[in-house]
């Protein structure tokens, strides 16, 4: 008997839409899948694969100074050469970029070793445009960690494991010897540099308090650019002059500079003090890529362990606290950082804080804050205080050359979208960076923004955003720039393999933020006295950081509470 097969019943007009639905579904998925391959699968191979302990092998990392002359060489023309805003800069700073390099084509020739390379090369980075430059001791699971995708890309490959922990390994001795030098740090505060005093860290304490009155008989104001530091330049606007945030000198080894220091004690000190790139670097970076070094032990205070989930209730965050004033109808927001995460928690708890106290003012202070994730600007924390839109549209450049095609490739996959499109023209290439805010606040808050030269990245674009706002006012000094200056990307040099962040492009519309900063609508730095008191109170262990207290000496907070009072 022979067994024949029923027809099969011919689909319902509804179950064959239903099956083309899932069929362009399925076939939309794999398109973007693969898109995601092309654009992604590279990054995420990385992203993978710096995870993985693979181990390294050792390779031979001294150089030659024919070597070392190619890296300056390389740094150099695509961090200066190859910047559209070299022009800018060397108008303001009032500097020779060709007269800078000269300088330190000198002292690569005649540096003795490789860490003394290294640490001038620090320096180098940090004299060329950009507030965003950095170098930093090498260190493979940090770079990897810290620097972002474009990071893996160029990093997280065996020759660059190789390379790194080689370098680590071969630059340790000299490290850990220069961590033994006590630096003498002073930190710059309303047109004077002040000799900084801490119990936390190792530092030369000896004219702790004392004002740097003059170096080499000149006003150290003045040398911005003949003290070797690797902290880039910032602008004064109330002294009209650049600064750096620290300088490092010490008491054995470097420069000799005659130093003049007024103690706090109305007497005056002529000492020699000495500049070595090599002391600060240790000093700042040492404790991070050797911990295990004894000179770095009294630096690692931190607790031990996993830090508390955010969403745990009993979780105190680190980057903002909140305080309601009830009698003023006030919310004061401290924003020392613009931390994703803790960003979340914060849109959560400070309409709440604005509901109960029935808020018709909010005061963000952002004067300790450095930046952080930019979309927690205008996409998280300002539509709730901003009450209608602002729109924000700027347009960055860029060279366009074989040099630079690293950045042109890094800056396309987050800026070329459907509606944004990446332009090249003449040895250029354009794209927007758009910032704007949609604003949901149900009332029409006055906003007062407390800014410092310490207000940098994406705390400067908060600043640019409530600048733009028409109820929004910013008290305090111009902010350090660069939140509307464009993406940080990372480099190699292409002969010690040391690993840099820069960013190499600027905004045509706001150039200035570049190198000058946003300027506040009210005038009102912090001054050289509060500086002292408040690391007096640090040092006596008393609160000096909380709204209360700093009512009672926090003088640009002063003024702008008598403003919210009409005094």
């Amino acid at each position: 008997m022979v067994r024949t097969r029923k027809p099969k019943k011919p689909l319902s007009k509804g179950r064959r839409i239903v099956r083309r639905i899932f069929r362009t579904i399925g076939m939309i998925f794999l398109v973007l899948l693969v898109l995601f391959l092309i654009f992604f699968g590279k990054t995420l191979f990385r992203t993978i694969y710096k995870s993985i302990d693979t181990g390294y092998k050792p390779v031979d990392v001294k150089m030659t100074t024919e070597q070392k002359l190619k890296d300056l060489d390389y740094m150099y023309d695509l961090v200066c050469l190859q910047n559209p805003r070299k022009e800018l800069l060397e108008k303001a700073y009032g500097i020779s970029y060709e007269v800078l390099y000269k300088k330190y084509r000198d002292i690569v020739i005649k540096s003795e070793n490789e860490y003394e390379f290294f640490s001038y090369m620090t320096c180098f980075v940090a004299d060329l445009p950009g507030l965003h430059n950095f170098m930093g001791l090498p260190d493979y699971k940090r770079h990897c960690a810290d620097m972002g995708y474009t990071m893996n890309e160029i990093y997280g490959t065996q020759e660059m494991k190789n390379y790194t922990y080689s370098w680590q390994e071969y630059l340790r001795d000299d490290v850990k010897k220069f961590m033994a030098i006590k630096p003498v740090a002073l930190r710059y505060v309303d047109g004077n540099y002040v000799v900084v005093s801490s119990d936390k860290t190792k530092l030369d304490v000896r004219f702790a308090g004392g004002r740097l009155v003059s170096l080499n008989g000149k006003d150290p104001k003045t040398m911005c650019f003949e003290v070797f530091s690797s902290y880039s330049p910032t602008y004064d606007c109330g002294h009209d002059c650049y600064f750096r945030s620290l300088l490092f000198f010490n008491d054995r080894s470097g420069i000799k500079y005659t130093a003049e220091i007024l103690m706090p004690d109305g007497n005056t000190v002529t000492t020699d003090l000495y500049c070595d790139s090599r002391v600060e670097i240790a000093f700042l970076d040492g404790s991070s890529t050797y911990p295990d070094s004894p000179a770095a032990s009294d630096k690692s205070s931190e607790k031990s362990g996993d830090s508390p989930a955010v969403s745990d209730p009993d979780y105190v965050p680190t980057s903002y606290k909140i305080t309601k004033d009830e009698a003023r109808k006030l919310v004061y927001l401290n924003y020392k950082e613009c931390n994703r995460p803790e960003a979340e928690r914060l849109v959560k708890e400070l309409p709440n804080a604005l509901d109960e106290v029935n808020a018709e003012t909010v005061i963000i202070d952002l004067r300790s804050n450095p930046g952080g994730t930019s979309s927690v600007a205008n996409k998280m924390l300002l539509p709730i205080l901003f009450s209608h839109d602002v729109e924000f549209n700027s347009r960055n450049v860029g060279r366009l050359n074989d040099h630079t095609k690293q950045f042109d490739t890094a800056v396309s996959r987050l800026f070329n979208t459907a509606d944004r499109k990446i332009e090249k023209k003449d040895g250029y290439y354009y794209y927007r960076e758009d910032a704007s805010v949609k604003g949901q606040a149900t009332r029409n808050y006055k906003i007062y923004v407390l800014t410092s030269q310490s207000t940098f990245s994406t705390a400067d674009l908060i600043a640019v955003l409530c600048k733009k706002y028409d109820n929004a006012v910013l008290v305090g000094t111009n902010t350090g720039g660069e939140g509307v200056g464009g993406y940080a990307v990372n480099c190699i040099l292409p002969e010690s393999h040391f690993a840099f962040v820069y960013v190499p492009t600027v905004n045509e519309d706001y150039p200035e933020d570049s190198f000058k900063g946003i300027q506040p609508d009210v005038y009102s730095p912090g001054t050289l006295e509060e500086s002292l008191l408040t690391k007096e109170m640090e040092k006596q262990g008393k609160d000096y950081d909380s709204y209360e207290s700093r009512q009672k000496w926090d003088g640009t907070l002063k003024k702008v509470l008598n403003m919210v009072d009409g005094k």
